[in-house]
């Protein structure tokens, strides 16, 4: 049967270099800012029907706990870098049925490498003709014609700010201001624990981080804290400014091509050191991403 690398995007081949796994193992301190860590969000009316899912971010990677099959329990690592979800296991089928919040889905077994501890990957597959809304703790899950989907500001209210994305393949880009008048799109993470960014002139080094890459190989890159504001651009024009960003360079990867653009840009991503700051929504049915504006 066919086996599924954590590092093989289909269409997107290397994009995240699966930071969540920096040597040595960080920890959830290590990861604190001074940005703001939002309260639990309240929504301002009743939900329509949704599957609950908790979240446990471990510092490096983000873990959907609660998957049930038979009488075992999964945590499966949530990595929107990766088309494809799996599970590991050494029985002989080619796709086991599983249970989530009254949820039955069907995830293909496969290899790949992944933490300690953690059974399987959820990728961009398992969310499609869906949307999210993640607060940190819970993941709240809908379906596509879910009113939520279709008018997620009447449940989020004025906070919600849809970001301006380009779509390329099945992943996602959100347009993105860093350092100051430099203005290009990064991939959305879940699966990568820092950030992939351009360097801006007065960034202040923090020293090198070992990463794995494809192949299993190591790298040392270049870890950096902003001095200035990194700026995730709405489609109404507003800048939802984000302080102390942490950063990685080092690595040149796979270039896009965006019409109207200079012929290449750098892949830029967008990793858990900024998404975990502000509860997301995603609507994976009509490609929008959107955040919820926090006061700094």
């Amino acid at each position: 049967m066919p086996t599924f690398s954590l590092y093989q995007k289909i269409g997107l081949v290397s994009l995240s270099i699966c930071l969540w796994v920096c040597l040595p193992t960080p920890t959830k301190k290590e990861f604190k800012t001074s940005e703001t860590i939002p309260s639990p969000f309240r929504f301002p009316r009743s939900l329509p029907p949704h599957t609950k899912i908790q979240v446990l971010d471990t510092g490096i990677s983000l873990l959907l706990l609660g998957f049930q099959s038979g009488n075992e329990t999964f945590s499966f690592l949530w990595d929107t870098g990766s088309n494809i979800s799996f599970y590991e296991g050494s029985d002989s089928t080619i796709s086991k049925e599983f249970q989530i919040g009254g949820q039955v889905v069907m995830i293909r077994r496969g290899e790949g490498i992944l933490p300690k501890g953690i059974q399987g990957l959820v990728g961009l597959d398992f969310f499609r003709g869906t949307c999210i809304f993640w607060d940190q703790k819970d993941l709240y899950w809908f379906s596509g014609n879910s009113p939520f989907c279709v008018h997620p500001d009447a449940y989020l209210g004025t906070q919600l700010k849809i970001l301006s994305t380009i779509q390329k393949g099945e992943h996602t880009f959100v347009s993105f201001e860093y350092p100051k008048s430099y203005q290009s799109y990064a991939h959305i993470d879940t699966g990568a624990s820092l950030s992939l960014l351009p360097k801006g002139g007065d960034d202040e080094f923090l020293g090198e981080r070992r990463v794995f890459r494809p192949g299993n190989s190591i790298l040392s890159m270049n870890h950096w804290r902003s001095m200035e504001p990194l700026t995730l651009i709405a489609k109404s024009g507003f800048r939802e400014d984000y302080q102390n960003v942490e950063f990685l360079t080092g690595i040149s990867l796979e270039n896009f091509h965006l019409s109207g653009d200079k012929d290449k840009e750098e892949g830029w991503v967008i990793g858990l050191g900024i998404l975990r700051t502000r509860p997301l929504f995603w609507d994976f049915s009509r490609n929008r991403i959107g955040i919820i504006h926090q006061e700094n």
